[in-house]
């Protein structure tokens, strides 16, 4: 009797599954029929390769579109609820797109990549605002912003940024003095891809590149940092100790310890092969030369091979040729050079040709000089005479390749010819680099 009733019991399970099974796969079908299916080849899945000005129109086509709701986000904000999206092309771009569609059966989600066709060499980068901003000469069309168009969106975690170019990348420096914050971030110059960050310490105020595997971060003191782990070796801990605008010249590196008008201070030189083999805690011994800086000056090498740096002491203003063996050739200014008033202030710096022998030097009633080496007489007129616009704020730049002097003022970039001559003036707020790639 047992063995009776479990066939039987068998037999039921059996017909109840089957019946089960033919009543979840209809069930399963209909959701199938209903899901917001969306046909092959209606949304792009490959990256979308636009000129600027350009415009492409997605149009995502559903098996059935009852009921279905429309998401359209770009770097993870929503930008649209319709049914289409078009995204215009207005400046250099690598963004993320994607559209999540939902019924009452499901939800389906797509993605792409939206980028431009866009060419950083016919132009600049200039920092302003906190960030990475590009003007094309071209197109005389300027471009906020880029760093956050071309990273999906990304910012910095401060405004107050530093940069130097190197080794085909763009090295950044935030001056925040919250400790939890990035504080140094790499990118590759030629499409300003970020590449990695790390958060080293607070206060961050400047980078000396000694080579293309390591460099000297300084702020509360002086690290070595490996360019490309942004490990870094604590070679100096001392607040409010630095080693400023820096430069390798041959072996030597050339350095300025000032961070603010009235700190004078003699310029010094370390062996680069002494800091780079430097172990923790032990900084080399430095050496000076017979240079005042009192203030954020900075070295430059011109096309004679020689470096050259300001100096501004209380007893007047010289530029200062430093040859190779560290012999020292002093030209007085004959005016008083523009300086930072404050340690937090950007380098007003001095700016060296490398297609003709020139330093350009701005002077504090905005006048700026064009120098040429071993010959005094070129700094007694300036080479742009002040006008309506305030005083330099910042380093000068130099095109190398049409000869363009570009001047940082508090309302924008002023553009200069080779004669001296300004051609336009890129409008921004108090830009504090010019960079090229």
């Amino acid at each position: 009797m047992n063995k009776l009733y479990s066939a039987l019991l068998l037999g039921l399970l059996t017909i109840g599954f089957t019946a089960c099974d033919e009543e979840c796969d209809n069930l399963h079908r209909d959701n199938l029929a209903h899901y917001p299916n969306v046909l092959k080849g209606s949304f792009p899945t490959e990256a979308q390769v636009l000129e600027i000005g350009q415009e492409v129109i997605i149009d995502p086509t559903l098996a059935d579109s009852t009921n279905a709701r429309y998401s359209w986000l770009i770097n993870g904000t929503e930008v649209s609820t319709d049914t289409t999206y078009t995204y215009k092309v207005d400046k250099p771009c690598r963004e993320e797109l994607v559209c999540i569609i939902k019924n009452p059966y499901g939800s389906v989600e797509m993605k792409t990549t939206i980028r431009s066709n866009h060419d950083f060499s016919k132009g600049f980068f200039y920092i302003a605002d906190g960030t990475f901003n590009f003007y094309d000469t071209e197109k005389k069309a300027a471009y906020p912003d880029c760093y956050g168009s071309l990273n999906a969106g990304a910012k910095f975690s401060d405004k107050k940024l530093e940069v130097r170019s190197a080794n085909g990348k763009f090295y950044v420096l935030s001056s925040s003095n919250t400790t939890n914050l990035e504080h140094f971030y790499v990118m590759d110059a030629k499409t300003l891809n970020y590449e990695n960050s790390a958060s080293i310490e607070a206060n961050l105020s400047g980078l000396t590149i000694l080579n293309e595997n390591y460099g000297l971060l300084s702020g509360s003191g002086v690290r070595r940092v490996d360019l490309k782990s942004l490990g870094t070796t604590q070679l100096l801990d001392e607040y409010m100790f630095g080693i400023y605008n820096s430069m390798v010249y041959g072996e030597n590196l050339l350095s300025s310890t000032t961070y603010g008008a009235g700190t004078s201070a003699k310029v010094t030189y370390y062996k680069v092969a002494q800091l780079l083999d430097a172990p923790k805690g032990k900084l080399p011994e430095s050496k000076e030369l017979d240079i005042v800086h009192n203030c954020k000056e900075n070295f430059v090498i011109a096309k004679d091979g020689n470096s050259y740096t300001l100096e501004t002491s209380a007893e007047g203003y010289n530029i200062v040729k430093i040859a190779s063996d560290l012999s020292l050739e002093k030209t007085a200014l004959g005016f008083e050079p523009s300086k930072n008033k404050y340690w937090s202030d950007k380098t007003i710096g001095i700016v060296a040709s490398t297609t003709e022998n020139a330093i350009y030097i701005p002077a504090v009633n905005g006048d700026i000089y064009k120098y040429i080496p071993s010959n005094p007489t070129s700094l007694q007129m300036p080479f742009i005479a002040a006008g309506e616009l305030k005083g330099v704020i910042s380093t000068l730049q130099i095109n190398n390749q049409t000869g363009e002097l570009y001047v940082p003022y508090s309302t924008g970039i002023g553009v200069y010819s080779k004669e001296g001559k300004m051609e336009y003036l890129v409008k921004c707020s108090n830009p504090s680099y010019v960079l090229f790639n």
